[in-house]
């Protein structure tokens, strides 16, 4: 592990300081976040540029946009291998994903769109609905299918 040094003003300190608060990271998670999305933005194969994100994310602070993908590449990351869903389901950050709550929605329902295996429980957990028919249990494209059709009647752009 390498160690950066850089130096900032006293006002920005305290941005980053009150930013890494509201967000529950440290300062130094919320620069690698940070790096990590100009990182990112810059690979032309990254699954995460801006327009991966639906037209309805606009209103979305890129804090909160960085801070999902931060927690959902280290949830992937740490859960590889596991075969529970539950167990999956039950790691912290997976669990912080869910307690960012209604404005991560869009995200997720793009998401699942992309990769349709992970996010059931977090939105049904922050929607307190879910809109998978009982005939669809089991058949991971019919249930993604069913919510995005959810998320296009609630009117969310997913592209």
């Amino acid at each position: 592990m390498n160690t950066i040094t850089i130096a900032i003003s006293d006002e920005r300190l305290l941005k980053l300081q009150k930013v890494a608060v509201d967000l529950n990271v440290s300062i130094e998670e919320l620069v690698l976040m940070g790096l990590e999305n100009v990182l990112a933005k810059r690979e032309v194969s990254s699954p995460h540029t801006a327009t991966d994100i639906p037209k309805k994310n606009a209103e979305l602070d890129s804090v909160v946009v960085n801070k999902f993908y931060h927690l959902a590449e280290q949830w992937q990351r740490e859960v590889a291998g596991m075969s529970s869903t539950n167990r999956m389901s039950q790691h912290p950050a997976y669990q912080e994903i869910i307690n960012m709550g209604n404005p991560i929605v869009p995200l997720l329902l793009s998401e699942l769109k992309k990769n349709p295996l992970y996010w059931f429980a977090a939105l049904s957990a922050i929607t307190g609905t879910n809109p998978i028919k009982a005939e669809q249990k089991g058949r991971v494209k019919q249930m993604a299918s069913a919510w995005i059709e959810w998320g296009k009647n609630q009117g969310y752009a997913i592209e």
